[in-house]
């Protein structure tokens, strides 16, 4: 029976922008397109949010692979919790799913200092049961081990599970490993998604 609703982040509870951080740091488009590449273009970025690399490592190493302004590197890095910006429909289902009595949870690929960011100044999370972020499981999806890691952490069956993510790979990577999944195509539709998974996941209860 289908009764945990579980959402990623990024482009589903958070605007992610990666070409508005980096244009908020450089002003123009060949410093971006480089700034890109070394930064949120570079695996050193997913290590980030494998928690395998500390925040203050990352940015030496990205200075240290550009002659570009390491002031304007150093703030792609530090400004990044406050560059998700909230999707204000999405939240809004969240706490109408939490006051029906749909169990959320989060899971999302997340760097530590981002999600301590999100955590402080976001009041959705809330309604939510548990979260489980990349930084702290040391995996990321789509690798199967961070579904398992969420369903072992908080008892959950994948057949009982319903996610939604911005990304194809990861909602493939979750139906792989047993859950109902979503792609979630356009960010600003998160709202409309998440009420009408509750609804499936009531009617499932009968």
């Amino acid at each position: 029976m289908l009764n945990h609703l579980i959402l990623d982040i990024g482009n589903v509870i958070c605007d992610w922008n990666p070409d508005a951080l980096i244009g908020a740091a450089f002003d123009n488009q060949a410093e971006r397109d480089e700034a890109m590449q070394v930064t949120v273009g570079h695996a050193d970025w997913l290590a980030l949010d494998q928690g395998t690399l500390s925040l203050e490592e990352g940015i030496a190493r990205a200075q240290s692979r550009t002659a570009l302004n390491p002031e304007g590197i150093a703030s792609i890095y530090q400004n990044l919790g406050a560059s998700l910006l909230a999707l204000p429909a999405t939240m809004a289902a969240m706490k109408r799913a939490k006051a029906a009595g749909v169990p959320i949870y989060i899971l999302s690929n997340m760097p530590r200092h981002a999600w301590d960011y999100l955590a402080a100044n976001h009041d959705c999370w809330e309604a939510c049961e548990g979260v489980v972020v990349s930084c702290e499981a040391g995996c990321i999806k789509p690798d199967a081990a961070i579904y398992q890691h969420l369903c072992d952490r908080f008892s959950l069956s994948p057949e009982s599970c319903v996610f939604v993510d911005d990304m194809e790979k990861n909602t493939a990577a979750a139906i792989a490993f047993g859950m109902q999944a979503e792609q979630l195509t356009d960010k600003h539709a998160g709202g409309e998604m998440v009420d009408r998974l509750v609804a499936r996941i009531l009617a499932d209860r009968g």
